[in-house]
């Protein structure tokens, strides 16, 4: 939509109701009093509360912490004081925008039957009404100004202003009842809302709350005993495209590609985000709405389910981690058969001959594909702390006979990838293009080659010394292939699964995870788990950012910029405290991803720091 009436000020509007800190209108929730037909939805409960319940979080305590707060508070004023011609702008200052929304929250947008999309932005101001007020007049003024149309018009009992632009159909209709202010961009929006609030309403209009794929996915995101999410969302992508392009022949012919590729399956998408539930920090969850049974696409899902607890080669010095059960063969299958289904029989097959089992001399399917054992895990650990990219990655993939994939390998490397480094880390084989030296910088552009080693690629530039160089390795541990961007992700696995390494398997930590997916999963067992430990991260920025490198680009910086000059001062005034006194509020987080009849569901949860 082109709203070219309103910017800068309905659509400053617009944003600045959705800030934060108590009066809630008696009114029907969003969800009971927005159009059937909406297809993005996002609703904040209640915004005050919100605020409350975030400082009740780890990092709400970071920031309330003694040694914290004083930078926190002078950044915030910092802040305010910078933009000093908000109020004569808009007639209110910074500190009323920010204390705007006193409840409810919701934006959306519907689709009609002919297509035109219609949003709706509606918030509680309680007893800052006057504060809306003011801003809807200066909005209104700002229209005129810009030659605009301005006009009033009852709609039901309720007066509504109307902002339109001659020859142009993007309207905004505003009004404000009970102490809640509701936008929207069109009259029949304005109306469906004022006859639901009103009690008008008929049957024929029905709301959001009557929408089944809205209903079950909001019923799907519900927190233990049934704690109702402070945020929640919903989306149904498929309806937007297909109600707005009705009058688009080539959009409506990829639409009719949708059944053969089974993408017609898919029905919605929608979740929440939960503050402080008792015993976590935070919960979300995240539901794919998928049509049963499932076809095309969706068939390429072929997730399984399997053991929850982490492999004998992942070290606990693991910042992240998670593993899934999927099986790659059967996924193999049907992309060919979605493939096919839309190029013809046999094109999937043809085209994976020629572009890699003719060029590699292997059968894919065969020698790769149907070796693996149907479970991959994700490793990422903080290999050099001193850099930028200095946390390495890793992916590694079950194999049913590691013996024969081993022989595989030596047998195509020796054949095809003479270039490549062959090495041993403890009598385990890995595998390392030719980048840098193992465990050290990347070689220098002068290095000498090996002469005992023709075949060899001249070594390349070392990376800046804020970067360090990724040295892709590969390497059979146990009966796991695992790559890695980082050797030293491969020299930790096979030192943790020769035992010379502490085992994530056994940290307490992750013990507690794994304990509290169990008593989330009820009767149904998950196809995935994610295990992280977020201090290890904040860590890794939190030194980063206090580093040498980091500061001094920020002093020089501040000798021509007013933003990063105010940043310096709050930092060189209020300076952050060792990172052991903030780890002391971090607890470790986990997920666990279900692959449910009615679709897949992931849930995330960071637990408590006083319940660990």
């Amino acid at each position: 939509m082109n709203f070219k009436i309103k910017l800068p000020f309905v659509a400053l509007l617009f944003f600045t109701f959705l800030a934060i800190p108590n009066v809630k209108a008696e009114r029907p929730s969003a969800p009971k009093l927005l159009p059937y037909n909406t297809v993005v939805y996002l609703r904040v409960d209640d915004f005050p509360a919100l605020g409350d319940d975030f400082l009740k979080t780890s990092f709400g305590k970071i920031r309330n912490d003694a040694s914290v707060s004083p930078l926190v508070d002078r950044l915030y004023n910092e802040f305010i004081n910078a933009f000093p011609q908000v109020e004569d702008e808009l007639g209110v200052s910074v500190e009323e925008l920010m204390e705007l929304p006193t409840g409810e929250v919701a934006l959306s947008l519907a689709v009609t039957d002919t297509g035109r999309p219609m949003f709706a932005f509606i918030a509680d101001v309680g007893e800052n009404v006057d504060t809306a007020i003011t801003l809807l007049e200066r909005a209104e003024f700002e229209h005129i100004n810009n030659a605009g149309d301005l006009s009033e018009e009852l709609i039901g009992e309720t007066e509504v202003t109307l902002f339109a632009n001659p020859g142009d159909d993007d309207d905004v209709y505003s009004f404000i009842k009970e102490e809640t202010v509701v936008l929207c961009s069109s009259e029949l929006m304005a109306t469906h809302l004022i006859s639901v609030w009103e009690g008008t309403a008929t049957e024929a209009d029905r709301t959001l709350a009557d929408n089944r794929k809205f209903t079950d996915i909001m019923r799907n995101s519900v927190g233990a005993e049934d704690f109702q999410p402070q945020i929640s969302f919903y989306a149904d992508p498929l309806t937007l495209v297909k109600s707005t392009t009705q009058d688009n022949f080539q959009a409506q012919a990829a639409l009719a590609l949708l059944p053969t590729l089974g993408v017609d399956g898919f029905k919605a998408v929608g979740g929440s985000l939960i503050v402080g539930p008792p015993g976590f920090d935070t919960m979300a969850h995240f539901h794919l709405s998928l049509g049963s049974p499932r076809r095309g696409v969706f068939n390429l899902l072929t997730l399984g389910e399997g053991e929850l607890n982490s492999e004998d080669w992942v070290s606990n010095e693991t910042a992240n981690y998670g593993t899934m059960y999927w099986d790659l063969e059967e996924m193999y299958g049907e992309l060919t058969k979605v493939v096919d289904s839309v190029l013809g029989s046999g094109y999937f097959e043809n085209l994976v001959e020629e572009n890699v089992n003719v060029p590699a001399g292997i059968n894919l399917q065969d020698d790769v594909i149907a070796q693996f054992g149907g479970r991959l895990t994700f490793v990422q650990q903080v290999v050099d702390p001193d850099v930028l990219n200095g946390q390495a990655s890793g992916i590694g993939f079950k194999l049913k006979e590691p013996e024969k994939m081993a022989d595989f390998l030596d047998t195509l490397i020796e054949e095809k990838a003479a270039w490549m480094s062959k090495q041993s880390h403890n009598g385990v084989t890995y595998y390392q293009t030719p980048t840098g030296r193992p465990g050290g910088p990347g070689l220098q552009p002068d290095a000498q080659l090996d002469p005992n080693q023709p075949n060899a690629q001249p070594p390349r530039p070392g990376p800046p010394g804020n970067f360090r160089r990724p040295t892709p390795t590969f390497a059979i541990v146990g009966d796991t292939l695992l790559l890695s961007d980082s050797e030293l992700i491969v020299f930790k696995a096979i030192d943790t699964y020769q035992g010379g390494e502490d085992r994530l398997a056994d940290a307490e930590d992750f013990r507690l995870v794994l304990d509290t997916v169990k008593s989330q999963t009820g009767e149904f067992k998950p196809s995935a788990i994610t295990f992280s430990r977020p201090e290890k991260g904040l860590e890794f920025v939190y030194n980063l950012a206090l580093g040498e490198d980091a500061q001094s680009a920020l002093q020089q910086g501040a000798e021509n910029n007013d933003f990063l000059r105010t940043l310096n001062s709050a930092f060189l005034d209020h300076p952050l405290p060792p990172f052991e006194e903030i780890s002391k509020y971090m607890a470790p987080s986990g997920g666990v991803l279900f692959n449910r009849p009615t679709g897949l569901h992931f849930l995330n949860f960071s637990l408590n720091p006083e319940n660990q």
